[in-house]
């Protein structure tokens, strides 16, 4: 498979058989949402920055309720969360969306805001690939996301959800991330904003991968 950030928390996840699989588009955050093809999109939750499966194209189909649902191959499994730490209270629900496809394991942890309970902590593990939020301020900080991070141990982290250059929302920048994994797990800056996974690939060590979001930012 092919992994590729566009932006913020939207990645898109494009399959040996072609299909699409992108996970919270956005608008209206500084970069321009590209017109992607989609074949299955899931939306953590219903915000601006999640949820903008307008700007797609194709005849996709979107998963943006909890249950597990199976589609040629691919399982999507959407999880229910908070987006906050007051079970919900200040902003509301979040879904986790766990994919398998391909052999290996995708979890994209949405806005969660909050350190899961062990209940939820299950189903986290056996992550391949987990997408994290890092910035604080609406989800977890750096610190959460790092102890998320050691007890799940997937193979390898992208993080999401922090400041990069023309984005709008306020979030802190990637140096805390870095500061609080320094130690505990290899870091590398990827360079471009995609890259090549098989289930082959698996390496002993989790791995936290910098990328470059593909979005333009706006005019």
């Amino acid at each position: 498979m092919l992994i590729e950030w566009i932006a913020h928390a939207c990645f898109r996840v494009t399959l040996e058989d072609g299909r699409c699989l992108v996970f919270d588009p956005f608008c209206n955050i500084g970069y321009q949402m590209p017109k992607i093809r989609a074949d299955l999109v899931t939306v953590s939750h219903g915000h601006f920055d999640h949820n903008a499966v307008d700007a797609l194209t194709g005849d996709f189909r979107v998963f943006d309720k909890a249950g597990t649902y199976a589609v040629d191959g691919v399982e999507i499994r959407g999880i229910p969360s908070f987006h906050d730490d007051a079970h919900g209270e200040k902003r509301g629900g979040n879904l986790i969306f766990r994919v398998r496809a391909e052999g290996l394991t995708l979890t994209h942890l949405g806005d969660l805001g909050h350190v899961p309970d062990e209940t939820l902590y299950q189903e986290l593990l056996g992550t391949d690939v987990l997408m994290i939020p890092v910035g604080g301020n609406y989800t977890i900080d750096a610190v959460q996301a790092l102890e998320i991070c050691r007890r799940v141990e997937p193979n390898i982290i992208l993080p999401m959800h922090y400041k990069t250059p023309g984005l709008t929302v306020d979030v802190a920048r990637r140096h805390l991330f870095e500061e609080a994994v320094k130690g505990y797990f290899d870091c590398s800056q990827l360079g471009k904003s995609e890259f090549s996974y098989v289930a082959a690939d698996k390496k002993k060590r989790t791995r936290v991968i910098w990328m470059d979001p593909s979005a333009k930012q706006e005019a």
